[in-house]
């Protein structure tokens, strides 16, 4: 009887064994699953996906963007495939965005330097253009969406300009324009013995300069590229030379702006 219980026991024990040995099996299928082990198979066909959608950021005729192709390198570093094939891939196509991100850079630099000059050119105004037409000119500017400071700063200043011109202010004339009325009314005023109204249009219009020594040049002949200028003088000079002589004989040739917009030199001609 002691004998066939103890076969018994053996069996039982031998059956739990079976069981356990089993469940630690299955546990580590389950481990093996959990930390996303890949087949050799499933292995292989990620490295060929990568490899594929490596090959034309590569060569540089992906259609898609910089953080799009910049995305994609890497979500598939992020896998360490581990493939000396495709890790040679990977330095290649960081290489070509590092290249691409300085095309775009430069790209961009040269637009924001264009659009730059036109702003200042149409703040300035030298054409006389209307309100619609200088409209025109800065939305075609704003459609480059070019998220620039300066940019930005510049056409609001335009925005205000082209929306004080169409509320009729006398001061939103061209520059060039408001200028040339100045010089008429210095000449006048002091024609007419109101020195005081002469003075305070020099001044006034002393503020559309860099400095009150900004140069001035007149223009006496010109053919062709040949031009003779008068003796320089500076526009303070200038201003009161108008107020002395109660006269204004020449006409603005150019205005050459700093920066900020500011006049930094004056070429007149004889009417």
């Amino acid at each position: 009887m002691s004998e066939i219980a103890n076969k018994i026991k053996s069996v039982r024990w031998q059956h739990m064994m079976f069981i356990l040995l089993m469940m630690l099996m299955v546990a580590g299928a389950d481990s093996c699953k959990s930390t996303g082990k890949l087949s050799k198979k499933e292995r292989k066909a990620q490295i060929e996906q990568a490899k594929n959608q490596l090959k034309p950021i590569i060569s540089g005729t992906s259609t898609l963007s910089y953080e799009e192709q910049k995305r994609i390198v890497g979500a598939i570093m992020d896998k360490n495939l581990n493939d000396p094939i495709l890790n040679d891939m990977i330095i290649q196509a960081q290489q070509k965005l590092k290249t691409l991100l300085a095309e775009q850079t430069q790209a961009k630099a040269q637009k924001v330097d264009v659009a730059r000059a036109a702003l200042y050119d149409l703040l300035l105004n030298k054409d006389n253009k209307s309100a619609d037409e200088l409209e025109k000119e800065l939305n075609a500017i704003k459609r480059q969406n070019l998220n620039d400071t300066e940019i930005d700063e510049l056409t609001a200043r335009l925005e205000k300009k082209i929306a004080e011109m169409r509320s009729g202010g006398g001061s939103n004339l061209p520059v060039k324009t408001q200028l040339e009325n100045a010089f008429t009314t210095i000449a006048n005023a002091a024609k007419t013995g109101n020195l005081t109204q002469a003075d305070n249009t020099i001044q006034k219009t002393l503020q559309f300069f860099t400095s009150d020594d900004a140069p001035v040049l007149i223009i006496i002949s010109r053919e062709g590229s040949t031009v003779d200028y008068d003796k320089p003088t500076t526009i303070k000079r200038y201003l009161n030379f108008l107020r002395d002589t109660k006269a204004s004989k020449n006409d603005i040739d150019a205005i050459m702006t700093d920066a900020g917009g500011k006049i930094k030199e004056l070429d007149l001609i004889k009417k």
